[in-house]
């Protein structure tokens, strides 16, 4: 069977060389034609995964026709959130023929939509989400991963997780899609936050603080929002937290550590989409009426330029509640 991957960064280049590793033959399309001769070529995504090989099975294109001329059932989606609606729009008549498993993680922020909403509306049709602590080189190298498979029709979803399963990439199956993409998106504001802290050397007992306020925050928003509050305590929520958080991996924590540190900001060739997450978030706490210190914290750090010391006083400081 053919896998397609849209998207040539880290997440979309692990999921290319894991599911060529595993009986597939893949085809991935890289928006840069550069990459995709790269890849072609050497055999390796230096420009985003160097240093870990693609199998033979693996094909990159940068023509999105000869991909969907060659993709007819399983399509991956890894654009970075901010871009995929538009993407999604003016390839919709192929992707409606195709079962999308979006594995970008992020919400909208020029509609405040979970990317779930922003697919019914530009594309409908069969839709799953793959969430949890997944590591992208982890995953390249073969590494013991678990994550989630969310669909509407859990019949459906559990047909694509027999179909994807793999002995080192262990799927659970899920029915509630809004839950896993809450999770998947908030959990990289509160990295930003940990990675703050820890830059701050502020110890290990402010970390595991933040991350268990912070997983607080996460469930409280995606509850009202229509997720299920168990779908936060699993690997999509509180797995793929404490990932995000702790591992040296995480773009967000990394991010966040050089805020800490009063170091500027990372490379700018990656992605960290707790950024755009957060100033998303803020908006939806506020429309909804969900208590979010945390991530207003974050949000006024990153975007209103506070010092961190000052923001961490006064979240120590705000009246006692009872937990």
């Amino acid at each position: 069977m053919v896998i397609g991957i849209l998207g040539s960064g880290s997440w979309g280049s692990a999921l290319s060389i894991h599911f060529g590793n595993n009986g597939f033959d893949v085809i991935q399309w890289c928006r840069e034609k550069e990459v995709a001769d790269s890849i072609n070529r050497e055999r390796e995504n230096k420009k985003y995964l160097n240093g870990v090989p693609y199998p033979d099975s693996v094909r990159a294109v940068s023509d999105i026709k000869e991909f969907f001329e060659k993709v007819k059932e399983v399509v991956f989606s890894v654009i970075p959130a901010q871009f995929t609606g538009d993407f999604w729009k003016a390839n919709r008549e192929y992707l409606a023929k195709r079962k999308v498993i979006c594995a970008s993680k992020g919400i909208e922020i020029s509609s405040l939509k979970l990317l779930s909403q922003v697919y019914a509306e530009a594309v409908g049709g069969d839709y799953f989400v793959l969430s949890g602590p997944t590591f992208a080189r982890e995953v390249a190298l073969g590494r013991p991963t678990a994550a989630v498979l969310a669909g509407k029709d859990i019949n459906k979803t559990f047909e694509m997780v027999n179909l994807l399963n793999t002995r080192l990439f262990r799927l659970y199956a899920s029915d509630d899609v809004i839950g896993v993409e809450t999770g998947g998106a908030m959990k990289n504001v509160i990295a930003i936050a940990a990675g703050i802290s820890d830059g701050m050397e502020l110890g290990s007992n402010a970390r595991a603080a933040l991350i268990t306020r912070g997983l607080h925050e996460i469930k409280n928003l995606g509850v009202r929002l229509g997720g299920k509050e168990k779908t936060f305590y699993g690997l999509s929520g509180m797995g793929d937290l404490i990932l995000t958080c702790t591992g040296n991996l995480s773009r967000n924590r990394q991010f966040g550590l050089t805020i800490g540190r009063g170091e500027g900001e990372v490379d700018k060739k990656y992605v960290v989409e707790g950024v755009h997450t957060v100033k998303a978030a803020v908006e939806l706490s506020e429309k909804f009426n969900v208590e979010m210190p945390i991530t207003k914290a974050v949000y006024a750090v990153v975007y209103e330029r506070k010092n961190p010391s000052e923001i961490m006083l006064d979240l120590l400081s705000r009246p006692v509640k009872e937990e």
